[in-house]
């Protein structure tokens, strides 16, 4: 079952964000030949500037964990 993760700055509307699921399990699901139903989308927001720097100089996000953030899925998790 692929699960995609994806953290992005707060405030976002929902409709931009339901578009994103969409189309990022419709990928998932003709990429790996998993139903649409078995692929999970979780979209984290997180907080602008919220940044910190690596070493090779490219920038992370800094986000909370998982948990509190709601979890936008396609499917009830079965394997693929």
């Amino acid at each position: 079952m692929p699960v995609i993760t994806v953290d992005w700055w707060q405030g976002n509307d929902r409709e931009r964000r339901a578009d994103l699921v969409s189309e990022l399990a419709a990928t998932a699901s003709r990429v790996t030949g998993c139903p649409i139903d078995d692929v999970t989308v979780i979209v984290r927001d997180c907080e602008p500037g919220h940044a910190s720097g690596l070493r090779d100089g490219r920038s992370r996000t800094a986000c909370p964990d998982a948990n509190g953030f709601g979890e936008m899925g396609l499917g009830q998790g079965s394997p693929c």
